[in-house]
């Protein structure tokens, strides 16, 4: 009797244990979220352009439709674009940030075929640059105009007032035609008077 007892209770320990067994392992088979691009509650000041999560092991092949990431900002709206894409163990969705808080919700399905999801947030302040003010031009005359010099100024001004203005006459050569012409004039007078006189005496 004891020995029939005792093979009962070694039996009943050896099911239980096998059931914890049984019981525990698929929950420690399932796959876990072990870090991601940003990082929970991270606030990123640098440009961003996808959020990529990693995971202890590599999705479920052929199930990349079960995969989700979603961004939404503050006012719940998607922010995220395109497909997500799976590289090893990590999949990733491409994003268009402005500055602000976001909400990542993501839905992963492990190799054994059991979905887990969850959020996170972060924060997104990259520094804003804007155009620096452009300074007019200033247009430099290509040459100025050139202002009388007070040596010019002044030999202008002496010889108008240090010397009467000459009045208007006949030029040296003029006079010295009119006299030779009044001379021959007077010679040929000369000449003609002579003439008549000698011929005056030959009459006589």
């Amino acid at each position: 009797m004891r020995t029939g007892r005792t093979t009962a209770a070694s039996l009943a320990i050896v099911v239980g244990g096998l059931l914890a067994l049984i019981g525990v392992q698929p929950a420690s088979a399932h796959s876990a979220l072990t870090g991601s691009s940003p990082a929970d509650g991270a606030v990123v000041t640098e440009p961003l352009d996808r959020v990529d999560l990693t995971f202890s092991e590599a999705p479920l092949a052929g199930l990349d439709a079960g995969l989700r990431i979603q961004v939404t900002d503050a006012d719940g709206t998607d922010v995220s674009a395109g497909e997500v894409t799976v590289s090893g163990m990590t999949m990733g969705k491409a994003v268009d940030l402005e500055n602000g808080a976001y909400t990542v919700l993501w839905r992963y399905v492990s190799p054994d075929g059991h979905p887990i999801d969850g959020t996170y947030g972060f924060e997104y302040r990259a520094a804003v640059t804007t155009p620096s003010a452009t300074t007019p031009a200033t247009t430099v005359p290509t040459s100025d105009p050139v202002a009388p010099t007070p040596t010019s100024t002044a030999t202008a001004t002496g010889a108008s007032d240090g010397a009467p203005d000459s009045a208007p006459g006949i030029a040296p050569g003029v006079w010295v035609a009119l006299g030779a012409g009044t001379v021959l004039a007077a010679g040929a007078v000369v000449v003609l008077l002579l003439r008549r006189g000698g011929g005056g005496r030959g009459r006589a």
